[in-house]
């Protein structure tokens, strides 16, 4: 297989009738999917675009997501996803530096896609409404040829996508992908978990052969999660730790018959033990963690389901081992090393670096962080972590996270870790801010289960027992919620920014 635009065209001739995609109401076999995804390929030829043209997409999960990543696909175009909770500056700047010709974009984002025309004159395509600026999209790809569209020749080497990161530590980068590596790491994927067409997949990003059910939610909706696992007898779905929590604690939890499911994927952020604990309890051995990052993988270590078996680990064992994010994946060379680059024993916190087929290409126009970030064919993912005598490994904190106070290391993932611990605590999260006498202090901000109240001083104190002193939170910060990027991860950036703006130095 030379480009992920095949994919579409070979389950197109061994599955033409199998059920592709599910959009409700909408349903599309993998017939049909090759075909509109040809037709729209066409549609855009036609347009102007050639390969190595960058198309940006402004959309929510939708059936037409799949169309366009196979249509870029087959014409070698590279396609831009774009977050769509950024500010029309932040896309603005994403748009600058990847420079599209085209953009599709969503209905509900006829109002930010107008005012971007003012800067960008682009192909504008609109999907599920007409304007009298803009391509609507199905008549648009009906002027496309259903066949498979010619001229191009788009090998494994060709960029397929510019995905940005998400920026949780500053500015997006712009993470360049081939097809060989998009590729190679989806099939690790697939057996990882052992994926065929039987499978159901409820996930934003769509797998190989299974079905693929886009769920509609826009922010988080247990019983509706729920109903679609009944409904559509989902058997895989991918999940950050917050949903599963939100989703074991739900009142309607019982009431929906989940027992399709064989495998839920959880990333993105710590879970703690004891959520976790209950969630096996509740679904049954049928969990992993991946650990990857948009550079690399998708999935770099893997806490494997049979990990997850603790029956027959003490409770000290058994929580140290959930805490872990598994072992190295199938073709993945991972290493922790030291501020030289040289290996760290175990139990000793170092730098996660990764070789592999699966890492990404380059960063789009900026030569300055990739040589920053591959060193030697090693790319140094900036997570540090330990690992322990039979090679699991625990991630620590993201090395731009951690804090320094009077000459100390601080992992802020520590002092989660004990916040976490606290029955009354739902979610939180740990910065370094400036301290004259220490240099940084460690702030906590946290949000309290429903009904719950306790005092910063408790939760100072709680810490304390449970940290070295110089640890334990010197502020504490209830909200409402955490910000949060559309993985579910917090951005931590957000929560410095009033702390650190005004000074020349963030640390």
């Amino acid at each position: 297989m030379r480009n992920i635009g095949e994919i579409a065209l070979i389950n197109a001739r061994y599955y033409p009738d199998k059920r592709a995609v599910v959009d409700s109401p909408k349903e599309f076999t993998w017939k049909e999917v090759n075909e509109r995804s040809n037709r729209l390929a066409n549609a855009l030829k036609g347009l102007g675009c050639k390969k190595g043209d960058r198309l940006a997409v402004l959309a929510y999960n939708a059936s037409e997501y799949v169309e366009i990543t196979f249509a870029c696909a087959k014409t070698g175009l590279v396609i831009v996803p774009l977050n769509f909770r950024l500010s029309i500056k932040e896309t603005e700047c994403i748009l600058q530096d990847s420079r599209p010709t085209t953009l599709l974009f969503g209905k509900e984002f006829i109002e930010i896609t107008s005012h971007l025309r003012q800067n960008f004159p682009l192909n504008y395509i609109c999907m599920g409404s007409k304007t009298d600026w803009a391509l609507e999209y199905e008549e648009f790809i009906k002027t496309g040829l259903p066949s498979e569209p010619s001229g191009e020749d788009v090998s494994g080497d060709d960029p397929t996508e510019i995905f940005y990161t998400s920026g949780t530590t500053g500015l997006a980068k712009g993470v360049v992908h081939t097809h060989r590596s998009r590729l190679e790491g989806v099939l690790a994927c697939v057996l990882l978990s052992s994926l065929d067409q039987d499978d159901v997949y409820l996930v934003n990003v769509p797998p190989l052969f299974a079905s693929i059910i886009i769920s509609k939610l826009r922010g988080f909706d247990a019983r509706e999660i729920l109903a679609t696992v009944q409904e559509e007898s989902v058997t895989i779905m991918q999940m950050v730790p917050i949903t599963i929590m939100q989703i074991i604690d739900s009142p309607h939890l019982m009431k929906f018959d989940f027992s399709s499911l064989r495998l839920i994927f959880y990333a993105t952020a710590p879970m703690p033990a004891g959520p976790l604990r209950k969630a096996i309890g509740i679904f049954g051995n049928i969990f992993m963690q991946p650990y990857g990052l948009t550079e690399a993988g998708p999935t770099v270590t893997c806490l494997m389901r049979k990990d997850h078996d603790i029956s027959h680990l003490s409770d000290e064992e058994a929580d140290k081992r959930l805490r872990s994010c598994g072992r190295p994946c199938l073709g993945m060379l991972v290493k922790i090393v030291d501020k030289d680059g040289k290996d760290v024993p175990p139990n000793t916190v170092g730098e996660i670096i990764v070789k592999s087929t699966d890492i990404l290409d380059c960063y789009w126009n900026n030569r300055e962080e990739t040589e920053k970030a591959i060193k030697d064919g090693w790319l140094y993912t900036g997570d540090m972590a330990t690992y322990d005598e039979e090679y699991y490994i625990y991630l620590v904190d993201r090395k731009k996270d951690m804090i320094i106070s009077g000459g100390e290391n601080i992992y802020p993932a520590e002092v989660e870790r004990v916040l976490y611990e606290h029955p009354m605590v739902d979610q939180c999260a740990v910065i370094g801010v400036p301290d004259e006498q220490w240099g940084e202090s460690v702030k906590a901000f946290v949000v309290l289960r429903e009904g719950q109240e306790i005092s910063e001083a408790d939760i100072i104190q709680f810490c304390k027992n449970l940290l070295a002193s110089y640890k334990k939170p010197k502020s504490v910060e209830f909200l409402d919620a955490l910000p949060r990027n559309p993985q579910g991860k917090i951005l931590k950036r957000v929560l410095r920014e009033k702390y650190w703006k005004d000074r020349e130095r963030n640390i």
